[in-house]
């Protein structure tokens, strides 16, 4: 054999045995790539892990030397790459090299009768065990206050609980964690940023749906519906076309989801073309309240209805008696309602009378201040503790709508006195609510400012017909 083919048979054999190094170490990535999926790789970083070992290749293939017709160096070692290519665990987390821990989740849902205990014992854990979890979760949640639905998430290492984790509300969750041999409960409570939204519309089906509709929370479609309670029959008083705004807080997922309600800070309405607007305030005593922008409250001193989701079955002025069958003057207005629907005092006062009184059958008065007196009649009983004498709130419960005395079915007669005469209850509507007092109106002024101008700068959510736009309004 002459020099020139001994020193290309050594070339040859140097270069075959570097290719084939290289194929074995690609071989070891691409075997690590296919088992990814038992493996701590994350699915984000696989094509970069490839991407690596071709990377590899390329360094590999300009390191070795090439093959020429005129050698001028003969070959004794082939060049290695700077990246370790037979690491296939390139990607992998941090590892200690011990065998990781086999990890599990199991998630429970409360059903009907379960108690926790039990529900332990059934999911693994023995009698003691569930017995320590029950005793610490027990000091940071009542055990009788989980509901039916709800999940407990346990956390086993080797088959053995790490962690039980329960989320009772959006606002907090509870973690019992193992400590040794025994357990320790802790609550973590979430932290929410609250922005401010406002929804804007016409009624156009009813102000419940067409709020809800717009992504108020029932929270706040409450807040605005006892703001109004006192001055608007929501049985009779809206009509389609009548506009409506709340401006309120709300807290959001990352998903953008509203999951908790704030406060109604501002609304605004208009029954029948009249328009109010109140402003949420707490005054120098801590008491919060919705005012008008002159400062008075929303609240009035007389309920224009005593009776809520009743139908005004008969109107204040003459009409025909259906019992006594000639025109007469009716004195008062009638709510028809299933019997033993509840009856509000209509204001805060002292009950005057609470007894049987002819055709009113079982019949309450109630004095007031300011010469206001209000009367309920045909009811079915009285609620506790009402009697003559006693001194009742504004919405407490004084009795129970029924049919006594003269009456054709069960209904509740209602009476406004003014001085002595009795007026149509209807003109309760307007009655000012109490005002703030002199020293709180520069603070109020200074409230009501700052919300119109978060109003400004807040989005709202209005409505056209057959859909639903969103629009960020800015200060001009």
């Amino acid at each position: 054999m002459t020099r020139e083919t001994e020193n290309m048979t050594v070339e040859n054999t140097a270069e075959t045995k570097a290719a084939d190094e290289i194929k074995a170490a690609l071989g070891e990535r691409l075997r690590a790539f296919f088992a990814m999926n038992n493996t701590r790789i994350y699915n984000n970083r696989r094509f970069g892990f490839l991407l690596a070992g071709g990377a590899a290749v390329l360094l590999a293939g300009f390191a070795l030397p090439k093959n020429t017709a005129e050698p001028t160096m003969l070959v004794t070692e082939v060049a290695k790459p700077e990246i370790d290519v037979t690491r296939y665990d390139m990607y992998l987390d941090d590892f200690d090299g011990e065998t990781a821990p086999n990890r599990k989740l199991k998630t429970l849902k409360v059903k009907s009768g379960d108690s926790l205990g039990p529900l332990l014992q059934k999911n693994g854990l023995t009698g003691q065990q569930a017995y320590k979890v029950t005793e610490a979760f027990s000091t940071v949640f009542k055990p009788r206050n989980v509901r039916v639905g709800q999940e407990f998430g346990l956390h086993f290492t080797d088959g053995n609980l790490d962690h039980l984790t329960f989320k009772p509300n959006v606002e907090k969750t509870i973690f019992v964690d193992r400590v040794g041999d025994t357990y320790a409960a802790r609550e973590i409570a979430a932290e929410f940023k609250y922005e401010t939204l406002a929804v804007s519309s016409e009624i156009s089906n009813s102000l419940y749906v067409d709020a809800t509709r717009l992504g108020a929370p029932d929270k706040v479609v409450a807040q605005f519906a006892n703001i109004y309670e006192y001055s608007v029959d929501f049985q009779r008083d809206i009509q389609p076309g009548d506009k409506f705004e709340l401006f309120f807080e709300v807290a959001r997922d990352h998903k953008g989801e509203i999951i908790k309600a704030g406060d109604l800070l501002y609304t605004s309405f208009s029954p029948r073309g009249k328009k109010t607007d109140y402003y949420l305030y707490k005054d120098a005593k801590g008491h919060e309240n919705f005012y008008d922008a002159k400062g008075k409250t929303a609240k009035r001193k007389l309920r224009a209805t005593p009776v809520n989701g009743a139908r005004l079955s008969s109107s204040f002025g003459r009409r025909k008696h259906p019992i006594l069958g000639y025109r007469k003057m009716h004195t008062g207005v009638d709510f028809a309602a299933p019997r033993g629907t509840p009856i509000l005092a209509a204001g805060s006062g002292t009950v005057e009378r609470a007894n049987r009184y002819g055709g009113y059958g079982n019949y309450i008065r109630i004095r007031h201040t300011d010469g206001y007196k209000t009367a309920y009649a045909h009811l079915k009983n009285f609620a506790r503790g009402v009697k003559k004498g006693k001194y009742v709130k504004q919405d407490q419960v004084i009795g129970y709508v029924g049919t006594t005395g003269r009456s054709t079915g069960p209904h509740l007669h209602y009476e406004v006195i003014h001085n002595g005469k009795k007026i149509n209850p209807r003109r309760l509507s307007q009655l000012s609510g109490k005002p703030l007092k002199a020293s709180e109106m520069p603070s109020f002024k200074t409230r009501r400012a700052e919300i119109d101008n978060m109003r400004l700068k807040s989005e709202t959510i209005t409505a056209k017909p057959a859909t639903v736009v969103m629009t960020a309004t800015a200060p001009k």
